[in-house]
């Protein structure tokens, strides 16, 4: 196997290991080394077991083979924060976390389903979308709001060729992240609307 391809494999499953680690982990706000060592472990090889011949890892590469950077890097600082029971995000920076994403969801997939005369994913292979995230990137770190460092990351891991697309849409969303984020924007909206009535 090249090194490549073996690089791009071991990216696709550390979202996945480290989601599951995540919900391994359970709701205790205490955790041992033991307990964390115990559902890191057991996060990865849950997701070696053989079902119908591939392991959970293969099928998860098959539905999503391109974990965005941001999605990564989201699950990567809650787990962190879970392990070191301190807060990186604050309020402000999930908000700007579920907006970005939702807003990003919203210009990209229904011009990718076919929605939309123009397709935006072109934009991926210009330098129009790159720069246009540095710019809203840069603007978050002047406000100091800490998910500019996670809009970063794509950038880095980019640059890195980590991820088997070569476009830079893939690199900052994916469908989970946008799906959570419309859903999560949608109950900032609804918990707005109630706390004005």
């Amino acid at each position: 196997m090249n090194t490549t391809l073996l690089t791009h494999q071991l990216y696709a499953g550390l979202a996945p290991w480290l989601g599951l680690s995540l919900l391994l982990f359970g709701r205790n706000p205490c955790l041992s080394r033991t307990r964390i060592v115990g559902s890191l472990l057991l996060g990865f090889f849950l997701l070696r077991i053989p079902v119908a011949g591939w392991s959970g890892f293969a099928w998860i590469r098959m539905l999503e083979p391109n974990p965005s950077f941001t999605l990564t890097g989201f699950i990567a600082i809650v787990l962190w924060e879970r392990i070191s029971r301190r807060k990186f995000l604050r309020p402000a920076d999930w908000n700007a976390l579920w907006i970005f994403g939702a807003a990003a969801a919203l210009l990209l997939y229904p011009t990718a389903l076919g929605l939309t005369s123009y397709d935006h994913y072109t934009w991926g292979w210009w330098p129009r979308l790159p720069i246009g995230t540095a710019v809203v990137a840069a603007l978050l770190l002047l406000r100091g709001n800490r998910f500019g460092v996670i809009l970063l990351l794509p950038f880095a891991g980019f640059l890195l060729h980590l991820q088997e697309s070569e476009n830079f849409w893939d690199a900052l969303i994916d469908p989970l992240y946008g799906a959570v984020s419309l859903g999560a924007l949608a109950v900032l909206i609804t918990q707005r609307i109630l706390r004005r009535n």
